[in-house]
């Protein structure tokens, strides 16, 4: 039945307008729906009291309908795409409207690792760095200087003064530990041979020198000439030469190291004539440090007998002390953009 409320009266169904006031009346079917309240239409649609459909929607046997085409529906749940299950529930290729959609995702490869930079000062970094782990790798490494006499400790201690710098230049925050015998001798036994390499080229290129002065004779002119050039090459060799340790401190590689031009690039940079001067400038508080500490244990009896094993302990501490430093001279060169980063999950070891 059609019903008017502003008559109070009902007409038989079919009837849109009240015939006495001619207000719509409720219940009416119109040209676009039906008398069961249930509306349907061709195109996307509004739909305010009840479920939509169209001409591709399903009605499955529980009374929820999906469509194929675009809707807003502020009554009830709608989904596109016409998928549907069993239960009469929708859903949609790409997304979900029952409830909070979870996206599935494949785990991707995992990134590189960035790269650490040390956020304290040069000195406060490298008189601590060679103390970590509570001290106990230096006193290995005192130990191995004091059986030094016997060779073959001296490459491990060797190995593990390039480790420290390693790790300094990469970042770390701890010295690394002795747990690798074999690549500590290793290494030991390659920086042996690169410091007998260096000695042999340079003693040959003075030799080369006094050489051609003893030819020229000293009483000759040109032989002030030659052992200007001949000092200021040697001192020019020496300097480039010391670049070596830091080079290979970051590069971990003596390919690399003597390739493509890099030694020379970092011994020419600003950044290797602070590490030099600054290592100067370290010798001289640790010797300073050194004496006074030996004079006052030299007037007690029992300071004479701490004597010996803690000039070991210095002489190692020294060591990587210098390696420390140079590690942080790459590390801080890295930060700068002037030379490639070190890897923090690179290999401490020498290859």
């Amino acid at each position: 039945m059609s019903y008017c409320h502003d008559c109070d009266e009902e007409y038989e169904p079919g009837t849109i307008l009240c015939p006495e006031c001619g207000g719509k009346l409720t219940g009416a079917d119109n040209d676009t729906g039906t008398a069961s309240g249930w509306s349907t239409d061709e195109s996307g649609s509004d739909d305010t009291s009840g479920w939509s459909s169209n001409d591709s929607a399903r009605t499955d046997t529980s009374g929820w309908t999906t469509d194929t085409s675009a809707s807003d529906d502020t009554s009830g749940w709608s989904s596109t795409d016409s998928t549907e299950d069993d239960s009469g529930w929708g859903s949609a290729d790409a997304t979900a409207t029952s409830g909070a959609a979870t996206a599935h995702r494949e785990p991707g490869p995992t990134a590189a690792s960035e790269p650490r930079y040390h956020d304290r000062d040069i000195f406060e970094f490298s008189f601590a760095f060679p103390l970590g782990k509570g001290g106990k790798p230096l006193l290995i490494d005192s130990v191995l200087l004091l059986l030094s006499v016997l060779l073959v400790p001296l490459l491990f201690s060797y190995g593990y003064s390039y480790r420290v710098g390693r790790a300094a230049a990469r970042g770390d925050g701890d010295v690394p530990s002795f747990d690798d015998w074999g690549g500590l001798g290793t290494d030991g036994l390659l920086l042996v041979g690169v410091y007998l390499g260096v000695v042999l080229a340079i003693s040959v290129l003075v030799a080369a020198f006094l050489g051609a002065i003893a030819v020229v004779g000293e009483s000759s002119a040109l032989m002030l000439t030659l052992l200007a050039i001949g000092t200021l090459l040697v001192f020019a060799c020496v300097y480039v030469a010391g670049a070596i340790v830091p080079v290979l401190i970051g590069t971990g590689s003596l390919t690399e190291t003597f390739s493509n031009g890099r030694l020379l690039e970092f011994a020419l940079s600003r950044h290797y004539l602070k590490g030099v001067v600054l290592l100067f400038v370290f010798w001289i508080i640790l010797s300073i440090a050194a004496s006074i500490a030996a004079v006052l244990l030299a007037i007690t009896v029992f300071g004479i007998v701490l004597l010996i094993p803690l000039y070991f302990v210095f002489t190692a501490y020294t060591a990587n002390l210098a390696f420390a430093m140079w590690g942080y001279i790459y590390n801080e060169a890295a930060a700068a953009g002037d030379v490639e980063p070190v890897d923090p999950d690179a290999s401490l070891g020498l290859r």
